[in-house]
């Protein structure tokens, strides 16, 4: 079996490498701290990956420069394999040095998705991917793409930003319509319709977390200018979400909801 090739498909990308590179350039590579309640919509995160049983499994991250979650992982879950894909070269040079830096073994292959070495198709027990899925036009596409990866008895987990809330979607709007316009604002409905278009059975789906405006911070960092009310505004709906963070994580989680969600997730398998 091989990769799929892109001029045979319908595959439309709204992003490049090139706003990856940008979006990587400066970002630190601090280890990620399941102690820290300030990273509680990542602890959360963390947790959900891990009920699917990691230990033993080799896993992929498409999309993972950067290699947070990855670099933790492979410190919990040393019997297990880790791999990124990512065609952002910026990326890929971020995931090698945080892997010198925590001193783990990650894979990384710098590769687009739609097109891996044969060497790794049919290759993971788990692939997983977060806020990468709804920059393309066509979710059943990229969905496909993830899943040539697994196994035959396999899982995927998907995570996207949960831009189909009036809430997230108006503000990000307000601040960057280009950032926006980056994204396709899936909604529960046609999120796991292209889980489903894709050949793909849905076995687990949900929205994480209760409440996080820092999801929105792409989009203060957008090129149109920001009002000083805008900038006010961003600094006080954060600062409420860490409110609730600490909350969360002293006592309990919140519920979670489609209008304060910031994320939509689903695991996947293939529906042989």
């Amino acid at each position: 079996m091989t990769g799929l090739k892109e001029d045979e498909t319908s595959i439309e990308r709204l992003t490049t490498s090139d706003f990856w590179d940008s979006c990587y350039k400066g970002r630190e590579l601090t280890p990620f701290s399941d102690a820290d309640w300030r990273n509680q919509t990542s602890i959360q995160l963390s947790r959900l990956i891990a009920s699917l049983k990691l230990e033993g499994k080799y896993i992929c991250e498409v999309g993972g420069g950067g290699a947070e979650l990855v670099a933790y992982f492979a410190k919990r879950y040393p019997g297990s394999r880790f791999s990124i894909i990512d065609f952002s070269p910026l990326g890929c040079e971020l995931a090698r040095k945080r892997a010198r830096c925590e001193d783990v073994d990650i894979d990384i292959y710098q590769e687009d998705v739609f097109t891996p070495p044969d060497s790794l198709v049919g290759t993971f027990d788990l692939v997983i991917s977060h806020g990468v899925v709804e920059h393309f036009l066509d979710l059943s596409d990229v969905m496909r793409a993830k899943s040539q990866l697994v196994r035959s008895d396999g899982q995927l987990f998907t995570l996207i930003p949960n831009l189909a809330s009036p809430i997230y979607s108006g503000l990000c709007r307000r601040w960057s319509k280009t950032v926006y316009e980056d994204h396709i604002p899936h909604n529960m409905s046609s999120f796991l319709d292209g889980h489903m278009k894709a050949g793909l059975k849905v076995v687990s789906q949900g929205y994480l977390g209760s409440v996080e405006f820092g999801i929105l911070s792409m989009a203060m960092q957008g090129p149109e200018p920001k009002s000083q009310l805008d900038q006010w505004m961003y600094l006080w709906l954060t600062r409420f979400s860490k409110i609730v963070h600490l909350a969360e994580y002293k006592f309990r989680d919140f519920p979670t909801s489609h209008l304060l969600s910031p994320f939509i997730y689903a695991v996947s398998k293939k529906d042989l």
